[in-house]
């Protein structure tokens, strides 16, 4: 590994930790397509998409853990979600890490694709009301199985790519109909359970790769600290736009790479 990767991956971790403690995307949204295309497009060594996907479980962990902190003190985590959604979802992780050593890079991409797809599709249904919004950590109604549900599926995502915790967001939001600023909070430590897991999935198998992994915990740590601090001056409404913008994006990127490669 050269000194210009271990950089370029130490600043794209910084960039999708920043996502993490923004919007809560979990950063591996973010950081798949730019590990997958922009070292080779800037003459530095490909990373393949299995190496992508187990540097994105440590980003994941370490973005959350930090993020997920600061917004636990800013009171926007819910326990009763937290735990349903962190236990539920770490099973599905392991599960999906371990699995991960026999599925090819082609599936991994595809899969990607899937799941970006199902993320901006669930964002054309309606938004929480002003009244949902404002509703405090008591008030917030969860109903587990449901929750339960939608984590495991997301956590076995999670374990096989490495990304997949930016699904919780619209599914909390749009679909159980949880606050912004809570789901944003919550799902944040729910991915620190979940990445951790799928973490060790992958490492029983032989598959992290530990210098790479120091450049994404240092570039992951700084920028979710950021992200977290720039959270609270944009409105819920300005969050799920940026959230929306950014999964578009990614999703489209990713389509052009499945359709004409």
């Amino acid at each position: 590994m050269s000194a210009g990767l271990f950089l370029l991956v130490t600043g794209l971790a910084g960039v999708a930790g920043f996502g993490a403690g923004f919007i809560g995307l979990g950063g591996g949204v973010l950081l798949f397509p730019l590990l997958l295309y922009l070292p080779p497009y800037l003459g530095l060594e490909p990373i393949d998409a299995k190496t992508a996907a187990a540097l994105i479980v440590s980003q994941v962990f370490f973005a959350g853990a930090i993020g997920g902190a600061a917004h636990w003190r800013k009171g926007r985590v819910h326990m009763k979600l937290t735990l349903v959604g962190a236990l539920s979802s770490a099973v599905g992780a392991l599960a999906g890490g371990i699995a991960s050593i026999w599925v090819s890079e082609r599936f991994l991409l595809v899969l990607f694709g899937v799941i970006t797809l199902v993320a901006g599709l669930v964002m054309f249904l309606p938004g929480p009301s002003a009244d949902e919004e404002a509703a405090t950590l008591e008030k917030v109604v969860i109903r587990p199985v449901a929750l339960g549900a939608i984590s495991i599926s997301v956590g076995i995502v999670v374990g096989l790519l490495g990304a997949g915790n930016f699904l919780l967001v619209p599914l909390l939001v749009y679909v159980l109909r949880i606050p912004t600023r809570i789901t944003i909070g919550s799902s944040l430590i729910i991915h620190v359970l979940n990445g951790f897991a799928g973490f060790i999935g992958k490492l029983i198998t032989g598959q992290i790769p530990f210098l790479m992994t120091i450049a994404v915990v240092i570039g992951a740590s700084l920028g979710a600290v950021l992200g977290e601090k720039s959270h609270s001056l944009a409105s819920p409404q300005a969050l799920r736009y940026a959230y929306c913008i950014v999964i578009g994006l990614v999703a489209l990127r990713v389509w052009i790479t499945i359709l004409f490669s």
